[in-house]
């Protein structure tokens, strides 16, 4: 007899039944979480939305901050001081470190750099769409990839629209919008058959929350033999960094001095160099941030359980959760309730809507709403 999310949320209430399926885990994740927030939830909406690390920036980094409000009248000086930081913690040469206004400065700096006239951008479908959106802008060549069954980057598919005409290849890894992983170990064996001379940009920016499995290891921390490929990182996710807007890219000193030509001078305020230079300081704030999002993760996991409910599984800070009803509906429903939610997303046949995890008290929100929709025959 098959048992109703419904029912069973009747007989013993959402938090018993997370406390009764995984009681190893409910008591194991509360102590972290007891421990004072540097964020608080925001007075108005509720934001899920954004893919923001709920918990804020590093006490030190706003600190920092203050401080440095007495010297907002200075032109900023510290970039080559947080490149060197950088390629200390990186191991590598502070040539090789190109700063920008977030990732997506970066993003952008790699499109004014390889996608001249006749060459085209290949990346897959969906993926962060910025980069899309930029040379469609500039009207330049793309080709788009759809992901895999699995929602990985179809390598074998991105590797056949590559020839001389391509400019650089994009790939998000971990994805978003789906949150998923392309191993590694694919990832190097898709590189070495690429033609010659074309350039690979791999944004990392949900790096830190992609630990914990054998098949995602950094270009950072293991470098290929390779000078096509280079990475973007940004301090806008377990940073908590992401309205002071740093991003940099880690590359071979030749991609280096081809981005340079493209980037604003002194485009990365001293406020945000400030915070980003302190922030790097903190690993105990990096530490938590981490273990805080694994922990909302998996309890994520466990309250979609509870409702019988399907979801893509995810390596970062936001989850596609599959849609029982139409995505636009869903989201006016939270929108109505006071809560953001991600955009609408359709794989396959398929349809999904993505949740950024906030705080506990947040998501227990968010499954309070989503409880107010009628829901039948939600299952994997």
């Amino acid at each position: 007899m098959s048992i109703s999310r419904r029912n069973m949320l009747r007989t013993l209430g959402a938090g018993a039944v997370a406390n009764v399926a995984f009681p190893a885990f409910a008591s194991s994740w509360i102590p972290e979480l007891s421990k004072a927030p540097n964020a608080k939830p925001p007075a108005g909406p509720i934001r899920l939305n954004r893919n923001e690390n709920a918990y804020g920036a590093s006490p030190l980094a706003i600190a920092a901050l203050r401080e440095g409000l007495n010297d907002i009248y200075r032109y900023p000086e510290l970039g080559d001081a947080l490149q060197e930081k950088l390629a200390n913690l990186h191991n590598v040469k502070p040539n090789q470190v190109v700063l920008g206004c977030g990732s997506t400065e970066i993003l952008r700096m790699a499109a004014d750099t390889f996608l001249k006239p006749g060459k085209k951008l290949v990346l897959a479908k969906p993926t962060f769409p910025f980069l899309e959106s930029y040379a469609k802008d500039k009207g330049m060549e793309i080709q788009t990839v759809p992901l895999t069954p699995n929602h990985e980057h179809d390598l074998k598919a991105m590797l056949a629209a590559s020839d001389g005409s391509t400019g650089l290849v994009y790939i998000c890894n971990p994805n978003n919008p789906t949150g998923t992983l392309t191993p590694r170990q694919e990832l190097e064996a898709f590189i070495q058959k690429l033609p010659a001379g074309i350039p690979v940009l791999v944004d990392e920016a949900y790096h830190h929350y992609a630990g914990g499995t054998s098949s995602y290891v950094s270009f950072l921390d293991r470098a290929m033999n390779d000078g096509r490929v280079f990475v973007a990182r940004t301090f806008s996710k377990v940073y908590g960094l992401a309205g002071l807007r740093v991003g940099y890219a880690i590359a071979p000193p030749d991609i280096t001095q081809q981005l340079m030509r493209n980037r604003l001078g002194m485009g990365v305020s001293l406020l945000s160099l400030k915070a980003a230079l302190t922030a790097l300081d903190d690993a105990e704030h990096v530490r938590l941030s981490i273990k805080r999002n694994a922990d909302d993760r998996q309890e994520f996991f466990n309250d979609s359980n509870v409702r019988m409910g399907a979801w893509i599984d995810s390596r970062t800070n936001f989850i596609l959760l599959k849609a029982d009803h139409p995505p636009e509906e869903i989201t006016q429903h939270f929108r109505k309730n006071n809560i953001l939610i991600g955009y609408n997303l359709t794989l396959g046949q398929n349809k999904y809507v993505r949740i950024s995890l906030g705080q506990p008290e947040e998501m227990k929100e968010f499954w309070r709403v989503w409880d107010l929709l009628p829901h039948s025959g939600m299952n994997h």
